[in-house]
């Protein structure tokens, strides 16, 4: 809930008690002045949104009253109410201020205008888009087959060098989220537009910093249906610490994807449809074909960036990958495709073919969830798989994780798992509302997780040395417990 939010809803609250309780005139023309210029205010500095609907409907109600006496001064009075019209009176009056504060507060506090948590490493975090096209793969469109066209996003280290220079961040990406939200949960899109009130800490543009000639790279593929601003608070983490960032839009597989034209390309298939079939490799494979696609490109950008932001400044052979769901079974995928790879890290997603049947040769990271994709009967009957379908497919995926992290990958494995929070809290989806986490604390629960992610890519792709968090067990802590497999 915003400062302004707030003072407009309890300045209404008192201002219905002044109704009730028959104040002084004078006392109710001033909360009418001071609510209106509350009002103006909270317009133009906050901005307006739906959850404050009541009060905006309010104001104009009370408005009215205040105004009835002198639109009515030459009608003749009404003659006064019994005594038990009075008391039936009064407890309406009391009964809507309590619906009303209960509703305003719980709507404004429910669905926030949320600040991101601030990045913790030593640069600030510079961010673009960048609109790739394939010609050498086709997708389907409505009417036909067009070149393969992507969305990427990059975070990457900056540092303003002016100290008069006016830092302006970018707006949260609220058109990304309000179109998956539409797709995942069939919500209106407008619903969640109050979202570009969001701040981000993320620099349109700005100059890359030359603090380092370069700086190494770390992919990451977005969950099914999902997008890839789903972790915008990760990607700025990372880059804070010294990394390129670059979140890929999988075209078709997102929930939702909006190129610089105005074009929009919504995800056709049925929310939860997502394949339980380990040895579908379809959809993987087109997944890791875009990332290795995306670093062709990023090669190019580095010899020669047409925007003159990214020229020199990439490592190209230092590069990670990562993602979430769908987007860890891609990271896999990767680095079983593409030898540029270093290293990789899948957030609570499967392992699907060929990887579940290959030994992997680089380090990698399992982060899950305890329930590892877990679904209960209730959930099974959206999905196209039966209990007893999905019972064998969630047996068969978590042998899967066991087997690849104890022996089934050759190089150093490690497995972080919490035992609170869900698969979205991976996420900043949780940041929505606080109903959405109420058994954990997001931002703790995002700090141990992006405390390890860095401690695994400072020294697989960086090439540091090896932080000791990753050469100590950590067992049942509070709400997670790490394991660690070295082999080299």
């Amino acid at each position: 809930m915003r400062l302004l939010e707030g003072v407009l809803i309890v300045v209404h609250i008192f201002w219905l008690l002044s109704f009730l309780f028959r104040f002084n005139a004078k006392v109710k023309i001033s909360t009418n002045l001071v609510a209106f210029i509350l009002m103006m205010i909270h317009f133009e500095a906050e901005g307006h949104r739906w959850q404050m609907g009541l009060t905006y409907v309010l104001f104009i109600f009370l408005t009215l009253l205040i105004l009835k006496p002198f639109i009515q001064r030459n009608s003749k009075k009404v003659k006064l109410d019994s005594e038990n019209k009075k008391k039936v009176k009064k407890f309406c009056g009391i009964l809507f201020i309590l619906i009303y504060s209960i509703s305003s507060f719980a709507l404004v506090i429910m669905m926030p205008v949320f600040q991101l948590p601030k990045p913790t490493g030593p640069f600030e975090v510079g961010m673009t888009s960048r609109h790739l096209i394939d010609e050498s793969r086709s997708q389907n469109t409505i009417s036909k087959q067009e070149a393969r066209e992507i969305m990427i996003q990059i975070w990457y280290p900056a540092e303003v060098t002016d100290d008069n220079q006016k830092i302006q961040y970018e707006a949260f990406p609220y058109e990304e989220w309000s179109g998956t939200m539409e797709f995942i949960f069939s919500f209106p899109r407008f619903f969640f537009n109050y979202l570009k009130y969001n701040e981000s800490n993320s620099i349109k543009d700005i100059t890359v910093s030359d603090q380092e000639s370069k700086y190494p790279i770390l992919v990451f593929s977005h969950g099914f249906g999902s997008t890839r601003m789903q972790s915008y608070s990760q990607m700025e983490e990372l880059a804070s610490h010294g990394y390129f960032v670059v979140s890929v839009d999988h075209t078709n597989d997102a929930g939702y994807t909006k190129f610089p034209d105005g074009r929009e390309v919504m995800n056709r298939a049925d929310a939860y449809s997502y394949s339980f079939n380990i040895e579908d490799e379809k959809d993987v494979k087109t997944r890791s074909r875009d990332v290795s696609f995306v670093v062709d490109q990023l090669t190019k950008i580095n010899k020669q960036d047409s925007q003159k932001l990214f020229t020199g400044k990439m490592d190209i052979d230092r590069i990670g990958v990562f993602g979430h769901s769908y987007g860890g079974s891609t990271a896999a995928q990767v680095l079983l495709d593409d030898p540029r790879f270093l290293s990789g890290i899948n957030i609570d997603g499967p392992l699907h073919e060929p990887v579940a049947s290959s030994r992997l040769k680089k380090p990698f990271m399992f982060i899950l969830d305890d329930d590892y994709l877990f679904l209960t009967d209730e959930e099974i009957k959206y999905t196209n798989v039966t209990p007893e379908e999905f019972r064998e497919y969630h047996n068969k995926i978590t042998e899967l994780a066991d087997f690849h992290y104890e022996e089934g990958i050759k190089n150093d494995t490690y497995r972080l798992t919490f035992i609170a929070g869900d698969h979205y809290t991976f996420t900043d989806f949780p940041y929505l509302s606080p109903l959405l986490s109420l058994d954990i604390n997001v931002d703790q629960f995002h700090q141990v997780m992006n405390q390890y992610i860095l401690a695994f890519f400072n020294q697989y792709v960086k090439g540091e040395k090896t932080d000791p968090i990753l050469l100590k067990e950590k067992k049942v802590d509070e709400f997670y417990y790490f394991e660690t497999n070295i082999k080299n």
